[in-house]
């Protein structure tokens, strides 16, 4: 959590907060109280002593908190970089395959590259936070893709181009999942989540356009490697900030705010801890046995694996298709490359002003996210059968609003499904859980796009390219149909 950064550590006069009861703070220090309204309510400006490490407690309403507002718009900074960079390899196609004499097959071990480290970080999320906490993971996530940008830059070999994918893959993953868990127990969750994968959606517009302005513009036009320095300097911008913003971030702030929710969502059970428990070794020793479940127990929980396949077939839709469907029109309905871009683009339009726009709509009309995200997976399936049927026509302005609509329902499905993740899971599964469900879900971005590829170099070609996307959003339309008919009996919206 977040907490000011005109804070200073505590003098010997000053009394630092300590665990009163579960979830709640004081301090003599600070007569402020808390006006978050969130299950995880917990009062800013506050010091707090734990295992020897001053912490300073913000709280979690973006509303109270400098400090939390610029974490937030050095988030949406990072999503935004999400977007430009992986909307770059479908975009760059047609440069990458004449410069390197590729086909469609090797062009889709780029995706598999990026999808491995994304597993990777899948992994590895519960110990890289452990050992660096939110703060550390961020500034690691980052230095990865910046490094991976500027080796990009340089027109490496082809191996050297696949292994940079991995590490920016890795970074992306790492990123991805310790920023929607973070943001995930924010209030207003739903709208942030929803603002957070809307600059996704802006990163990812931007990119078709501005590359083929860039490549194709009479007056000193760039080569495709120089779109990568661009990439690399602006991530290594977001890393400054990141490092300034999130710098109090540590491993101990990211125990003690586990081990915080866990207590809490322990008492709204019923269940009652004294103080000298809390703060006794053996007690500490229990609760961190108790309150933050293992990686081994994690992924022996199927629904984690549940929600984590949901999102991997979810993301690798989307993805795959805004990946793809630049070359899908250049070959198929042949396009030119410019309107091919365009229509990219209106996709990506469609897709973040939904995820902005439908997260209030999620928050206000809908009695729950079990409810609003079946009615997004059945309107984008609806999306992408008219897409498929209008591509055998010539009905290209048409084409292009059923592209727009699609995209905009699309875009409220990653974010609500991760609130109603975090909603359903036990309290002490949660941090771990939503950071393995994004970092897996989010590996779909590679893995479905690679799928593809292969499709497209087989005798089949890209012909079955929207298809294969309709296929994906029925199994999806399936399994968020069981989640909601075994859910919607038990499912407690958290009121914030």
């Amino acid at each position: 959590m977040p907490y000011e950064n005109d804070q200073k550590p505590a003098s010997s006069s000053e009394q630092v907060s300590r665990f009163n009861t579960v979830g709640t703070f004081s301090s003599s220090s600070s007569s402020s109280s808390s006006s978050s309204s969130s299950s995880s309510s917990i009062i800013h400006d506050k010091k707090v002593e734990f295992e020897g490490e001053i912490l300073f407690i913000d709280t979690n309403d973006w509303r109270y908190s400098t400090l939390l507002k610029c974490q937030l718009i050095a988030s949406f900074l990072v999503f935004i970089l999400f977007g430009l960079g992986e909307q770059t390899v479908g975009t760059l196609i047609p440069e990458l395959q004449e410069y390197y004499h590729i086909n469609d097959g090797k062009i889709a071990v780029i995706f598999l590259m990026s999808v491995s480290g994304y597993l990777i970080m899948a992994i590895c999320n519960n110990l890289t936070h452990q050992l660096f906490g939110v703060g550390g993971v961020a500034v690691m996530g980052l230095t990865s893709m910046t490094s991976a940008y500027l080796v990009l830059s340089m027109k490496p070999s082809l191996t050297a181009l696949l292994i940079a994918y991995f590490f920016a893959g890795a970074g992306l993953g790492s990123l991805d999942a310790s920023l929607n868990a973070w943001t995930a127990n924010l209030v207003d969750s739903n709208q942030l989540l929803g603002i957070i994968h809307g600059c996704y959606g802006i990163g990812s517009l931007i990119t078709p356009s501005l590359i083929t302005y860039l490549l194709e513009r009479e007056k000193n036009p760039w080569k495709w490697n120089n779109y990568y320095i661009l990439l690399a300097t602006v991530a290594a911008a977001i890393l400054v900030l990141v490092i300034y913003t999130f710098r109090f971030e540590s491993p101990k702030k990211y125990k003690y705010v586990s081990r915080a929710r866990y207590l809490e969502a322990k008492q709204q059970n019923d269940y009652s801890f004294e103080l000298d428990d809390f703060n006794s070794d053996e007690s500490a020793k229990v609760d961190d046995i108790e309150h933050n479940a293992s990686f081994q127990e994690a992924i022996r929980m199927h629904l984690i694996w549940g929600f984590a396949l949901i999102l991997f077939i979810y993301v690798g839709g989307e993805a795959a298709f805004g990946a793809w469907l630049v070359t899908y029109l250049l070959r198929v309905k042949d396009w030119a490359y410019t309107v091919s871009s365009h229509m990219a683009t209106v996709f990506w339009l469609g897709l973040t002003l939904g995820r902005i726009g439908f997260g209030f709509v999620t928050a206000h009309y809908f009695d729950s996210e079990l409810v609003a995200n079946l009615v997004y997976i059945l309107l984008s399936l609806v999306g992408y059968l008219l897409f498929w049927a209008i591509s055998a026509t010539q009905l290209n302005s048409v084409m292009f609003l059923t592209v727009f609509f699609t995209g905009a329902v699309v875009g409220p499905i990653f974010p609500t499904t991760i609130v109603a993740a975090m909603t359903i899971l036990p309290a002490r599964f949660q941090s771990l859980g939503i950071g393995f469900i994004c970092a897996f879900g989010g590996g779909g971005a590679a893995g479905v796009p690679f799928l593809i590829g292969l499709a497209a170099q087989s005798n089949i070609g890209l012909k079955v390219f929207p298809v294969i996307i309709i296929i994906m959003f029925v199994i999806l339309a399936i399994s968020w149909i069981m989640v909601f008919v075994k859910y919607k009996g038990q499912y407690k919206r958290t009121v914030l």
